[in-house]
């Protein structure tokens, strides 16, 4: 192997692939996400769960609203229930399924998170701060793709 080939090697190596690219800007957006809901009193997974609440726009299941969310129902069921202590949401019987409480969101619920999505949107912002509102739905439209690709979708797919 010549030395020219074998410094190509070299530096490929040291340049981050990318599921690390990824996984970095995962716990980099995680963070930022926790830490910009905290100020309003909510866990990013309560965060969530609001977010696909509002997105949905009809009342879900806990199973529904866990699957969504990329939780188990169990995990979902102690988010619901937090939510629902605090005023953000509030689950009536579903006329078909008595035993089945779908999920809403409350007035209070919705106006809190407005107030978050502002607060993690001007986070979003930052991290795209260097993009063209092209690229910006470029890079959105590859993560999607990329997902897709490996079966994950996206619920309204």
């Amino acid at each position: 192997m010549s030395a020219a080939v074998g410094a190509d090697e070299a530096a490929a190596r040291a340049e981050p692939g990318v599921s690390y690219a990824v996984a970095r800007l995962h716990q980099r957006l995680f963070a930022g996400i926790t830490e910009r809901v905290a100020a309003y009193g909510l866990t990013t997974l309560q965060f969530t769960t609001l977010s696909v609440l509002s997105r949905h726009g009809a009342p879900l299941s806990t199973s529904q609203l866990a699957r969504r969310a990329f939780m188990t129902p169990q995990s979902m069921s102690e988010v619901i229930h937090a939510l629902e202590r605090k005023g953000l949401i509030k689950r009536n019987p579903h006329p078909n399924h008595r035993r089945t409480l779908p999920a809403t969101l409350t007035a209070k619920g919705r106006r809190l998170l407005a107030e978050c999505e502002e607060a993690v949107a001007e986070f979003e912002d930052a991290m795209l701060a260097d993009f063209s509102e092209k690229d910006r739905a470029a890079f959105l439209g590859m993560i999607k793709a990329a997902v897709r690709n490996l079966g994950g979708g996206f619920p309204s797919d």
